[in-house]
């Protein structure tokens, strides 16, 4: 894969990147006096790059030994051994956004969602999940000893959770039909972008509404769309065709389906900040990946994923910072509750973290 890599930057991917972020045309590292060299006769091909000349007598020339294949080995738990595409697909993103990381995230906002969903959790009873991360689970386990009823529709991330949160209980299950939840049981449901990828929105609201008791929440992070199209670019690598809701819309099926509070906070500078940190080091992941000796079909593969999930969300960044999308942390409870939401994300991503990818880019154009 370093090969690859090389070849694909000439050695200077950190240039070639910012380039490619900012939008404008690469421009190589003394491109200028490379040149003008070249105008005025002065300068020279490289020795390593011109072909010498074999005499006719040379000597015959004993076969070389061939090098003996290295197995790829990858960083992480259970990942010595060759990878289908769904699991390198998972690796890659936990490269790229950090381990237990299916998109970009940070412990505080994990703890922030996690508090919420145990705020009115006052009752005996399950937790439930849809389309949680390893890191927002670990972050669960580490704060409740309830046990998480995981419900996931991706059948690789349902995998990673089950290897990785001893006490979830793991289901399979189409996005908007959580399984495994039975009526009036849970004090509160929390899910990941299931609006999002949702084909039946008012079924997800009503199996939702009826799993959880008398006095349950539903806290939720979800894009949501300011225009009337949901811009395909930004979802380009996505598990699934994206049907994004507005805000007024989603607010409306919760509304209808019995929720009595429905409140919201805009989540979309953390969720930024996440993402630019990823970026920022996306170089030293891939030179990682290289010398942790990923080779061949799983390398390339590899590859493949990191660009696609990076050409994306460079669109999703721009789109959000444009207003045409949206991130909100929701919360809806069945019962009548007062104020705002009572949680601060002011310090979500520490301050050197959101400038690190500026200063990547900025340094490298």
């Amino acid at each position: 894969m370093l090969a690859q890599v090389k070849k694909m930057t000439g050695g200077d991917f950190a240039g070639r990147f910012g380039a490619w972020w900012h939008g404008r045309d690469y421009v190589p590292p003394a491109v200028e006096e490379t040149a003008a060299g070249a105008q005025s006769g002065e300068g020279e091909k490289p020795a390593e790059a011109v072909e010498p000349e074999t005499p006719a007598s040379a000597p015959e020339m004993a076969p070389p030994v061939p090098a003996t294949p290295r197995t790829p080995v990858f960083a992480g738990p259970t990942r010595t051994q060759a990878l289908d595409g769904a699991a390198i697909r998972i690796r890659a993103l936990e490269m790229l956004w950090g381990e237990g990381r299916f998109s970009p995230g940070c412990f505080s906002l994990d703890t922030r969602i996690i508090d919420a969903a145990l705020e009115l959790a006052d009752r005996p009873g399950d937790i439930g999940f849809i389309g949680a991360d390893v890191a927002l689970l670990q972050a669960f386990v580490a704060q409740s000893d309830r046990r998480p009823l995981v419900n996931e529709w991706r059948a690789a991330c349902l995998a990673r959770v089950g290897e990785t949160i001893a006490t979830a209980v793991v289901s399979a299950c189409e996005v908007d039909r959580p399984r495994n939840l039975a009526d009036n049981s849970l004090p509160a449901l929390v899910s990941m972008e299931a609006f999002a990828y949702s084909d039946h929105k008012a079924g997800l609201v009503g199996r939702v509404f009826r799993a959880l008791d008398a006095g349950g929440r539903w806290v939720f992070v979800d894009t949501t769309r300011r225009t009337k199209k949901t811009p395909p670019q930004a979802f380009a690598s996505a598990w699934a065709e994206p049907l994004l809701a507005t805000n007024d819309e989603i607010e409306e099926l919760l509304t209808l389906a019995g929720f009595r509070t429905v409140r919201r906070l805009s989540v979309v500078e953390p969720v930024l900040n996440a993402a630019r940190q990823g970026y920022a080091n996306l170089s030293r992941i891939l030179e990682r990946a290289a010398a942790d000796g990923l080779t061949g079909r799983e390398g390339a593969l590899l590859l493949q994923e990191l660009a696609w999930e990076a050409q994306s969300w460079r669109a999703r960044i721009r789109a959000l910072e444009g207003g045409a999308l949206e991130t909100n942390l929701w919360v809806a409870d069945k019962t009548e509750q007062q104020g705002p939401l009572g949680l601060s994300l002011d310090a979500v991503v520490k301050p050197d973290d959101a400038g690190a990818a500026d200063t990547l880019f900025d340094s490298a154009s």
